[in-house]
């Protein structure tokens, strides 16, 4: 069965997107979980920002400020959420900082989702490298809840994580064998 048009230039573009997020990672010095997004948000020369009044929908936004740009973020909330809506903003900055406005709602056409989507995986990345969630999967087991607590993301994030690198699946292919196997 031959992939949907465009289907491989996102694939070419996924693997330019976790590039560009271990380059990020390689200059703010994050060699370990949890990623210090204080780290990444400095080597960016980012500001973060907390409103209290919300001129945007959405839980945070990327906006120019001064010479660079902030990321607002709008009220409270679980702080592990918040970690990955902070890295999915970076993600705009990094891959489409032309883009960078206060957001102002309604529809978003095709082009936003595909944005959306490549931000998410941008987050996933630099929050939970692969090399670093599958060292941790040695090291624990595919523990949704232990792992999310060790990379200081919501479960949800881990889960989703965990299943695109096929490892919620195939924990045991990914474990030493067992003394009995041998």
């Amino acid at each position: 069965m031959q992939a949907p048009p465009g289907r491989e230039a996102m694939t070419r573009d996924q693997d330019t997107i976790v590039q560009r997020a271990h380059d990020l990672l390689q200059a703010a010095g994050a060699t370990r979980e949890p990623v210090s997004l204080v780290d990444v948000v400095s080597t960016l020369n980012l500001s973060l920002i907390r409103a209290a009044r919300e001129p945007f929908q959405s839980e945070a936004a990327l906006i120019p400020l001064g010479d660079s740009h902030a990321i607002v973020l709008r009220g409270t909330g679980d702080e592990r959420r918040r970690r990955f809506t902070i890295a999915h903003e970076i993600g705009h900055f990094v891959l489409h900082s032309s883009r960078a406005a206060p957001e102002r709602g309604g529809p978003v056409n095709q082009a936003g989702r595909a944005q959306e989507r490549e931000a998410d995986v941008f987050a996933a990345e630099l929050l939970m490298p692969e090399h670093l969630v599958r060292q941790a999967v040695l090291e624990v087991g595919a523990d949704t809840a232990c792992l999310a607590s060790r990379f200081e993301v919501s479960e949800q994030a881990m889960s989703v994580r965990l299943r695109r690198l096929g490892l919620a699946e195939r924990q045991s292919e990914l474990l030493p064998p067992s003394r009995d196997a041998l």
